[in-house]
């Protein structure tokens, strides 16, 4: 023991350097592994462009906002798809007054928040036998929430809409 504390007095300094140096490896190998894991969050992959349009976006959502038209949207249930298929997603738009609104044109972004690697756009469609409903294919690989943000236009009136929406598990194989 005595050869020990003999040995451990002598390079007391060394071996904290070394216990430091050990400290900060294992430290930031945790870190990684953390960072890394597949179920991990992803960052945004355009978070920079976003960014520089941010003022613009809260003004056009605002301007939606005043409009006072209501959306539904929704995931038809019970149907059976593949994880590579495109499924139905439907979207009903009212005015305040309840009259539905006709006319938009534009597109669905589908947003998986806890894996950004499945976000995607799809186009969104009228359906000609239903005023005021729309329609859109949109890839949804996974079960779970998704959040859902229709971004149109009816003439020169932008109107966005953002939602979170269950989708079922059900898949084909």
């Amino acid at each position: 023991m005595k050869k020990f504390l003999a040995f451990a007095s002598a390079y007391r300094w060394p071996m904290i350097i070394v216990g430091f140096l050990l400290m900060s490896i294992t430290a930031n190998g945790i870190l990684v592994y953390v960072a890394t894991r597949p179920d991990v969050p992803q960052p945004i992959s355009d978070y920079y462009d976003r960014a520089l349009t941010w003022d613009a976006d809260r003004a056009k959502l605002a301007a939606s906002r005043e409009l006072g038209w209501k959306v539904d949207i929704t995931v038809p249930a019970g149907e059976q798809y593949a994880l590579s298929e495109r499924r139905p997603v439907d979207v009903s738009v009212h005015d305040s007054e309840g009259k539905p609104v006709t006319g938009l044109q534009g597109r669905i972004f589908a947003m998986r928040p806890a894996n950004t690697n499945l976000n995607g756009f799809s186009p969104l469609t009228e359906l000609p036998h239903a005023p005021g409903r729309y329609r859109s294919l949109a890839r949804l690989n996974a079960p779970g929430l998704w959040e859902m943000s229709i971004d149109t236009y009816q003439g020169e009136t932008p109107f966005i809409y953002t939602a979170r929406v269950s989708v079922d598990g059900v898949v084909k194989r």
